[in-house]
C-alpha cells in the first residue's frame, strides 16, 4: 500500500480512537453546510429550467440545441451528440468526415458544425444517448458528469478525510467553480477525467494496481492525458498497473478495428492534427496549455511561440518525470495533485474547462502534510483555495485580451504546487513502507 498520502498526517490527528475530522461539526460548519446544500439546490434548478425553457422535454421541438433566445443549448454536447447519432446509424466510417458531421448537426438547428476528434469509442459510448430527443440526453450527460464529480469527492474520501467532513461546501465550491461549472454545463466530459484521476489515486493509495491500471486505460478516451499518466505510472513503478493500462488499450483497439479496420488509428490521428491546427486559430483564447497560450498571445503561425511552447512543455514534463520516479520521498498526494496540473500544461490542446482537473490539486492540499505545523495551516491552504476559485473567473475576460488570463493561473499554480511539494518532503515523516525490516 501507498502509506506516503496520508498515514503520517491520520496519526498526528488520531485521538482517543477518532481522528478530528470526525468530531461533531462546529455552528459554523453546519451554517456553512446548510449554505452549500442551497446553493446546490439552486443550481440544479437553474439546470433543469434551462432544459426546460426552450422547449418541453420530449415535445416536436426537444431534438433542436437552440435555445429561447437563439442562444445554444448544451455549449459542445452537439459535437457529441451528432456523432453517437452517426455511430448509431452505421455510418461510423464518416465520423470525421465534416460535412458528415455538419449534416447531422444541422438537424439539430446549428448554424455551421462543432467539430468532433475525439477516438472512434467515445462517439460508439455517445450512440445510446443519440436515441434520446437532445433535450433529454443533454439533461441527462449533465446529470452524468455531476454524478461524476460527486463520486469524485466520495472515492477521495478515505486518502483525504476532510472532504468527508465539508463534504458540503466543498461539493458546492467544485460546481461553482468556473471550469466545472462550463464543463458540466457546457456538455464537456472533463468530469470524467477527473473522476478517473480519482480512481488511480485510490486505488494506488489502496495498492490496487489493476485498478489504477484500469482507470488509466479508459482514460485513453484523451490519449494526450492518458500517456503522461501511464508514463509517470511506469516511473513509480507501478508495473501491475501499466500492464492493465496497456490491457485496456489493447481491448479498445480491437473493438475499434473491428469496425473501422486495423488502421484507424492512424487514420483517426490524420483528422486530429488538421484540427488542432485549426482549433489553434478557433479557440486561441480558449487555451491554458503552454503552447496554447502562446500561440493566442504571439499568433498560432509564429515559431517562437512554438519553440518556447515545447520548451515549457518539456520542463513540466521533466518536472513530472523527477516527482513520480522518487515514490519514496514524495507523497501520493502531491505527485498526483502536480499530475493534475502538468497534463493540462503539456497537451497543445487544453481548453479552460479542463482546468476542472486543478481540483485534484486542491484535494492534494487539504490532505494535508506531514507535520502538526503543516496540519494547523488549513485556514492557509483554504484561503489559497479560495483566491484560485475567484482567479477562474478571470477567463471571462479572455476574448477581449485575446489569451485567457486563466492560463497564467494555472502556470503559476503548478511552480507554486511544486514548490510546495519539494518544501514538503524535506519535513516528511518516513512511512510504513520505508520502515527497517523487521519494524513494526
Amino acid at each position: 500500500m501507498d502509506t506516503s498520502t496520508s498515514v503520517a498526517s491520520t496519526e498526528d490527528s488520531f485521538i482517543g480512537g477518532r481522528t478530528q475530522f470526525d468530531s461533531p461539526l462546529s455552528e459554523i460548519e453546519a451554517r456553512v453546510g446548510r449554505l452549500a446544500r442551497a446553493v446546490l439546490l439552486a443550481l440544479g434548478l437553474a439546470v433543469g429550467f434551462a432544459v426546460v425553457a426552450g422547449a418541453g422535454l420530449g415535445d416536436a421541438n426537444a431534438r433542436s440545441a437552440s435555445a429561447v433566445d437563439g442562444g445554444r443549448l448544451g455549449g459542445d454536447f452537439p459535437a457529441f451528440y451528432a456523432a453517437g447519432s452517426i455511430v448509431r446509424s452505421g455510418d461510423g466510417g464518416s465520423l470525421y468526415d465534416p460535412a458528415r458531421q455538419e449534416i447531422e448537426q444541422v438537424e439539430l438547428g446549428l448554424d455551421g458544425y462543432l467539430a468532433f476528434a475525439y477516438p472512434p469509442h467515445v462517439a460508439a459510448a455517445y450512440a445510446p444517448l443519440s436515441l434520446l430527443d437532445f433535450r433529454t440526453a443533454y439533461l441527462f450527460h449533465t446529470i452524468l458528469m455531476a454524478a461524476a464529480f460527486v463520486a469524485s469527492i466520495e472515492i477521495l474520501s478515505k486518502p483525504v478525510p476532510i472532504l468527508r467532513r465539508w463534504r458540503w461546501p466543498i461539493l458546492a465550491a467544485g460546481f461553482t467553480f468556473y471550469p466545472l461549472f462550463t464543463a458540466v454545463g457546457g456538455g464537456q466530459n472533463a468530469p470524467l477525467t477527473l473522476l478517473l484521476l480519482a480512481v488511480i489515486w485510490r486505488a494506488l493509495d489502496e495498492d490496487r494496481g489493476a485498478l489504477a491500471g484500469i482507470a488509466a486505460g479508459l482514460l485513453l478516451y484523451r490519449p494526450q492525458y492518458a500517456l503522461p499518466v501511464i508514463g509517470l505510472l511506469l516511473l513509480a513503478r507501478q508495473r501491475k498497473a501499466v500492464v492493465w493500462a496497456m490491457v485496456v488499450g489493447v481491448v479498445t483497439w480491437s473493438a475499434t478495428a473491428v469496425f473501422l479496420g486495423a488502421d484507424w488509428v492512424s487514420a483517426w490521428f490524420g483528422e486530429v492534427v488538421p484540427f488542432v491546427e485549426r482549433d489553434a486559430d478557433v479557440n486561441a483564447s480558449n487555451s491554458v496549455s503552454i503552447l496554447g497560450f502562446l500561440q493566442a498571445a504571439w499568433g498560432a503561425d509564429e515559431r517562437p511561440a512554438v519553440v518556447v511552447g515545447a520548451i515549457g512543455a518539456a520542463a513540466v514534463v521533466v518536472t513530472l518525470m523527477w516527482l513520480w520516479s522518487q515514490p519514496e520521498r514524495f507523497s501520493l498526494a502531491n505527485r498526483m495533485g502536480a499530475l493534475a496540473i502538468g497534463v493540462l500544461l503539456i497537451s497543445p490542446h487544453t481548453m479552460f474547462y479542463d482546468a476542472s482537473l486543478m481540483i485534484l490539486a486542491g484535494t492534494a492540499i487539504l490532505a494535508g502534510g506531514h507535520s502538526s505545523e503543516e496540519q494547523r495551516s488549513v485556514d492557509g491552504a483554504l484561503k489559497t483555495l479560495a483566491l484560485v476559485w475567484a482567479a477562474a473567473l478571470l477567463h471571462i475576460a479572455a476574448d477581449g485580451f485575446g489569451a485567457t488570463p486563466l492560463a497564467l493561473i494555472v502556470f503559476i499554480c503548478f511552480g507554486a504546487f511544486v514548490w510546495r511539494t519539494l518544501s514538503m518532503s524535506n519535513t516528511r515523516t518516513p512511512s510504513i513502507d520505508s520502515s527497517p525490516t523487521g519494524a513494526t
